[in-house]
């Protein structure tokens, strides 16, 4: 076993239960949707947990050359990264349904936690891989990349209004189609890093 595999090992496993949970929580709400009022919020911030905690397995794939050893420090960083974006994903749907049987009610009243715990999780991958200089930060698609991303998830996390809360979740979920598209036609990237 490499140590990529080692420490990868522990990263997806914390990832892969933290997908689990928003899986869990879809099904939990389709098996008491006639009693709920679900709305267009929390599924649309469901489904953004589970496209993004599936982007985190590819910056884990651009950091396989970084695991020289397992370092303590980097594992607790793994687990703490992790561990943030597990209890993010807890919370994108309530547990009680008795008590938050709005789900648009129980969105507005969570989604600072779901929203922030990603924005920081994020803000240590952009700045670890900008400072292992992996070159798809320096291509112009990756910068048009995060500059999107923040530049939704900080609305994300700020407005108090329904419909904008709809409109970015569904330009941020855009993002998950449109780059990969754009990568894997080649426009904005010098070389291949697919």
């Amino acid at each position: 076993m490499t140590v990529f595999e080692f420490v990868f090992s522990l990263y997806s496993l914390l990832f892969g239960l933290a997908i689990a949970q928003v899986f869990a929580g879809f099904g939990n709400t389709l098996q008491e949707r006639h009693k709920l009022k679900v709305g267009w919020l929390t599924p649309l911030l469901g489904l953004f947990v589970i496209l993004d905690l599936t982007s985190f397995w590819e910056i884990g794939w651009q950091l396989r050359n970084f695991f020289q050893r397992p370092y303590f420090l980097v594992l607790i960083v793994c687990v703490l990264l992790a561990g943030i974006y597990y209890l993010a994903a807890r919370l994108v749907f309530p547990r009680n349904f008795e008590e938050w049987p709005d789900f648009d009610v129980y969105y507005f009243g969570h989604k600072h936690w779901v929203f922030g715990g990603i924005f920081l999780c994020n803000v240590v991958a952009a700045a670890v891989l900008f400072a292992m200089g992996s070159p798809f930060m320096r291509l112009p698609l990756g910068f048009a990349n995060d500059v999107t991303y923040f530049g939704l998830l900080v609305p994300l996390l700020l407005v108090r209004s329904k419909r904008a809360s709809i409109v970015l979740l569904l330009l941020m979920l855009s993002r998950y189609v449109v780059f990969p598209v754009l990568g894997l036609l080649g426009i904005g990237v010098h070389s291949h890093v697919f």
